[in-house]
């Protein structure tokens, strides 16, 4: 193998194509500032630095505050009307303090422990309390005295990672979390000690000095909030306060009370104020500008117009590279989360997207209408039992649109799923590897491949032997390959040019699917593992995006080129002009 460095090689910074908003959480306010009502939204800026947003509930001008570091925030409390305290994810776990006067912030407090602050919430000591990530632990922040402290972990069982839903009640904060062991517990303020209660995988939705209500689905349980004693009888579920408006579809939204009776919500990249929650909501565009956010995934259409999903806010965006012209959507279904899958098929856009598994098709012909699940439409999801593509989504050779899973919170497991173009029928094969998620898929005209790893939602990743496997669509699973246990698989899977390139570990492997075995001869190493790669068919290349080099590997003669990146990739598509790839919210096009 024959590896030169090419030098010259046109890099070309195209655009930041993908903005949106991703509101984490929200609370009303009297700005002492001013002195006017106002709505403040906890923007999540994916790859870039978080803001908040306030939305004068009046005139509905908006303002645009930074926060003082991390992409955004899960916690979000108004103390008193004099500062907004904020917790952040998903890189630093800081508390932040605003002085809403001055519009100064305090110095950023953090435990270096965490990366997530997840819900924060006032206690009846006028103290704020909030949960992590991984840590599993108890924050408790003086904003008087600016001081942070960490009260130690919810849960016993090491393998928890997440305190995250907090209510308070005079004298206690509630907490559950998990998600190995789900769990629901009180912490007694004065004491310092926690008590459980409850039934475990159950979450406290509503609290306050007369009853609690634990929820799970939909099936609810209460008790009382002195005692903690089950409630039993019924009338209880008609005593919880109606805090949904109802959307001109049918679908319901979250709201929150605002002055004079009105409500207010939010629902993606739209805001709205009511009179009452009889009335209909109408949604309007955020009033600041969207800022652009990192890009998870990318494809191309039949017009050469690049495509892409945003790191997190469930929209995706449009990119012209003619004329530089690009547009984003709002959201692209009802669940929270973010695409992963993207392919054209027949003109139309077919997605699949975490939160919710969702399978999701767009027509770019249509006007848009997800609200009443027009254009876009969301198909059958793998939901409950599946929730993330993290294998994205391929054209398999059967014409169908072929996306592997990762498995519910709390468990290791996987799938691959079917849909059907035409009819949008969606077939499920479930843990064809047992308890290991597929990492990542491609296809070619015989049949659809797969890699597995330990990875989970909410769990730790399991350090498993994972498996190379080869699917044919009407007979399953033909052949796999177990790998050694210091070898991983991810993202990192491409068929092209009669072979499968597959990244293990610090080396891109070639499997032969005539002989059915991987070809020892062909092993390319790399100087860090590849997070993509992709084929740029014009061109006979294979392009491996590993660490901050890009590797050409030419499929004729085994030739590799290395070119040096701005940065780290993990999106990439071919196009007839090179290779399209982004950098966190840079896309660069690189000319072969």
């Amino acid at each position: 193998m024959n590896v030169v460095d090419r030098e010259g090689m046109r890099l070309t910074e195209m655009s930041r194509p993908c903005r949106n908003f991703n509101i984490l959480a929200s609370t009303v306010m009297t700005d002492p500032f001013d002195g006017r009502e106002k709505i403040v939204l906890s923007n999540f800026a994916a790859g870039q630095t978080g803001n908040l947003i306030f939305i004068d509930t009046e005139t509905g001008q908006g303002e645009s505050l930074a926060l003082p570091g991390d992409e955004g925030a899960w916690g979000l409390v108004n103390w008193h009307n004099e500062k907004l305290i904020v917790g952040t994810c998903p890189n630093h776990a800081y508390l932040h303090s605003l002085d809403l006067r001055t519009r100064e912030w305090a110095e950023p407090l953090r435990d270096p422990s965490e990366k997530y602050v997840w819900d924060i919430v006032l206690g009846s000591d006028d103290l704020i309390y909030g949960g992590t990530w991984p840590g599993c632990s108890l924050l408790r922040y003086d904003p008087k005295e600016h001081k942070l402290e960490n009260l130690g972990r919810v849960s016993d069982n090491p393998k928890n990672l997440y305190s995250r839903h907090f209510h308070a009640v005079p004298g206690y904060i509630l907490v559950s979390g998990g998600y190995d062991e789900p769990f629901l517990k009180a912490y007694h303020i004065e004491s310092g000690t926690f008590r459980n209660f409850g039934t475990p995988g159950f979450i406290a939705r509503e609290a306050n000095s007369d009853f609690i209500a634990t929820a799970k689905d939909q099936e609810w349980q209460f008790y009382d909030a002195a005692t903690f004693e089950r409630l039993e009888g019924t009338g209880w579920e008609e005593r919880l306060p109606r805090r949904e408006a109802v959307l001109s579809n049918g679908n319901k939204v979250r709201a929150f009370p605002l002055a004079n009776g009105r409500w207010g919500g939010v629902r993606g990249q739209d805001y709205y104020i009511i009179d009452s929650l009889d009335e209909v909501p109408v949604l309007k565009r955020i009033p600041v500008d969207a800022p652009a956010t990192r890009i998870h995934t990318l494809t191309v259409d039949d017009g050469g117009q690049i495509w892409g999903a945003c790191g997190f806010g469930q929209t995706i965006f449009r990119f012209n590279p003619a004329d530089g012209t690009y547009w984003n959507s709002s959201s692209v279904c009802n669940a929270g989360g973010e695409v992963y899958g993207m392919r054209f098929v027949g003109g139309k856009l077919f997605m699949s997207a975490y939160v919710g598994g969702d399978h999701i098709v767009y027509d770019p012909e249509q006007p848009w209408d997800q609200l009443s699940n027009a254009n876009p439409i969301s198909l059958k999801p793998v939901k409950p039992d599946f929730v993330r593509p993290e294998g994205r989504t391929v054209i398999g050779p059967d014409g169908g649109l072929w996306t592997g899973w990762s498995a519910k919170y709390g468990t290791y497991g996987g799938a691959l799923s079917r849909v059907d173009p035409e009819t949008r029928e969606v077939q499920v094969w479930n843990n064809g590897v047992p308890e290991q998620q597929v990492a990542g898929v491609a296809a070619d005209d015989r049949y659809v491949y797969f890699t597995t790893n330990g990875g989970a939602s909410g769990l730790p990743f399991r350090e498993v032997q994972g498996y190379f496997g080869v699917w044919h669509p009407d007979r399953g699973l033909i052949h796999s390959v177990q790998l050694a246990s210091h070898e991983k698989m991810g993202n990192a899977i491409l068929a092209a040019a009669g072979n499968v390139y597959v990244g293990v570990s610090h080396e891109i492997r070639v499997f032969d699917p005539a002989r059915l075995e991987f070809r020892e001869e062909l092993a390319i190493a790399t100087e860090a593992p590849c997070s993509w790669l992709v084929y740029a068919r014009q061109g006979r290349t294979v392009g491996a995006f590993c660490g901050k080099k890009l590797l050409l590997i030419d499929t004729e003669n085994g030739q590799v080129e290395q070119v040096a990146l701005p940065g780290i990739v993990r999106a990439a598509t071919e196009h007839p002009d090179g290779i399209y790839f982004a950098v966190n919210e840079v896309l660069y096009r690189i000319a072969l």
